[in-house]
């Protein structure tokens, strides 16, 4: 029954997330490519104002990104809180289209990282509440992997709107770029409305025993009853799980900001989001090969598949093994590698492969989050909000790393490349000493001891 549960599970929420977050990707980089279109020169943007809105997008998605995830954890209705967050991000990417100068674009990219603030840590959130401990590396992957495969997908969309749409209908080959992507989100979002499940407690199409399976799974993992989950609509469930306090969300914010593993997690993505940076102007590197606009479109898409590819892999097998620290560091170890070659050499073969290793730092990206959810369990209120904290840390570098890829760097992009391979050291680094806490944890709940709310007794320990 439980295999068959997790099968209807897979089928109603994995295809549509990772459906949601290419066009998430798309929405939120799409700029790139619309770079290489005619979009600087139509509206007169010097290279620092270029910078300046695509970092902007993060100013607005790193401050709502705690709030977004207290309100969806408070109002339990995932399957309708994201995709309306979505319907409203691909509407203001349409309207993209028709902005006519620099404060335009500026302002419309700040409100779409308004409305995309509410998807990723939402969906790490909506997972955990769904999948265990050793359920959920595997499945973040697969609904990652829907970024990797957008980076591919744009370039080529990009190469098929700038080549074949200029002009068409008098719009420029950007306008139709942004147009595109936009009605496809907002359609999307309507479509995932009546298919998305809630919470395991309130979700209709499940039948009743489902509902108390999917329960007591989640009960299970953590091996006590969980004090904060909040008040269930359905009568059989509140037998197995009942009703306890309420808390609010700042209490759960406070929660996750006072833990030191919290912390270490947020210092780690932040390095590792540093490196992985260069997402925001990947284009731009791939062009320093010296290649035309369709060429380098299209080259753009085979380090994104391969990532995609490692990813997933990699994920699968440190769920198999139960493993995360050394299954964290072979990613970055890579990027390193592609970093040396890129600052090294202007011959094309090892550059392209340098940017094929580039990426692999993103190996570590949904691995990191699922090892999160690992650590911080319970209570619901307190792991949302720690989801939203660290994922707060791992967007503040791509504020600042489009500036460090400034047009005259190109082609070895020696002060980018430096500062990513500083912040891979220094990710390595967070994750050795985060590995050594949880080891130090785990003695004290072998020791009995209780660590987090959690008695030593039930059998959890934090994975390593």
């Amino acid at each position: 029954m439980e295999k068959k549960l997790k099968l209807k599970l897979d089928i109603a929420i994995l295809p549509l997330v990772i459906l949601m977050y290419i066009m998430n990707y798309l929405d939120r980089n799409n700029i790139a490519a619309a770079k290489l279109g005619s979009l600087v020169e139509d509206l007169h943007l010097t290279s620092t104002q270029y910078s300046t809105c695509v970092s902007i997008l993060f100013v607005g998605y790193i401050s709502m990104q705690i709030p977004s995830n207290l309100i969806l954890e408070k109002v339990g209705r995932p399957a309708l809180y994201l995709p309306c967050a979505m319907a409203i991000w691909g509407v203001l990417s349409t309207l993209t289209s028709v902005v006519h100068n620099y404060h335009g674009l500026l302002v419309i990219r700040l409100l779409i990282g308004f409305a995309e603030a509410a998807f990723y840590p939402g969906v790490m959130f909506y997972l955990s509440c769904w999948y265990t401990r050793f359920e959920i590396a595997k499945r973040s992957a697969l609904f990652v992997v829907g970024s990797w495969l957008s980076g591919a997908f744009s370039g080529l969309i990009a190469y098929a709107v700038l080549e074949y749409l200029d002009g068409v209908r008098g719009l420029a080959d950007w306008r139709w770029l942004f147009l595109i992507e936009g009605v496809i989100t907002v359609a999307i979002a309507l479509i995932a409305i009546p298919i998305l499940p809630n919470l395991p407690a309130t979700t209709r199409w499940l039948s009743k025993e489902e509902r108390l399976l999917a329960v007591v799974r989640m009960v299970e993992d953590v091996g006590q009853r969980d004090d904060d989950q909040g008040p269930n609509s359905e009568q059989e469930t509140a037998e197995v799980l009942p009703q306890s306090k309420f808390r609010s969300a700042l209490v759960g914010f406070t929660m996750s900001v006072r833990d030191p593993k919290v912390l270490n997690f947020l210092q780690m993505m932040f390095c590792f989001a540093g490196t992985a940076g260069i997402n925001t102007v990947f284009p731009s590197i791939v062009k320093s090969l010296g290649f035309n606009r369709t060429n380098t479109l299209l080259l753009t898409a085979p380090p994104w598949l391969v990532v995609a590819i490692t990813s997933v892999i990699n994920s699968f097998h440190s769920d198999k093994t139960g493993e995360r620290y050394w299954h964290m560091m072979w990613g970055p170890c890579l990027s390193l590698v592609g970093f040396v070659i890129g600052i090294s050499t202007t011959k094309t073969a090892p550059r392209y492969v340098a940017m094929i290793l580039l990426l692999q730092i993103y190996n570590s990206w949904a691995l990191g989050f699922a090892w999160l959810s690992n650590s911080v369990p319970r209570p619901p209120i307190k792991r949302a909000a720690a989801v939203a904290c660290v994922n707060i840390g791992g967007n503040i570098p791509n504020i600042f790393v489009p500036y460090l890829f400034y047009s005259t760097a190109s082609p070895h992009f020696y002060v980018g490349f430096a500062v990513c391979i500083v912040f891979a050291f220094l990710g390595m680094l967070g994750a050795t000493t985060l590995r050594i806490q949880l080891r130090r944890l785990n003695k004290k709940l072998e020791d009995g001891h209780t660590v987090d709310g959690l008695d030593g007794s039930t059998g959890f320990r934090f994975t390593l």
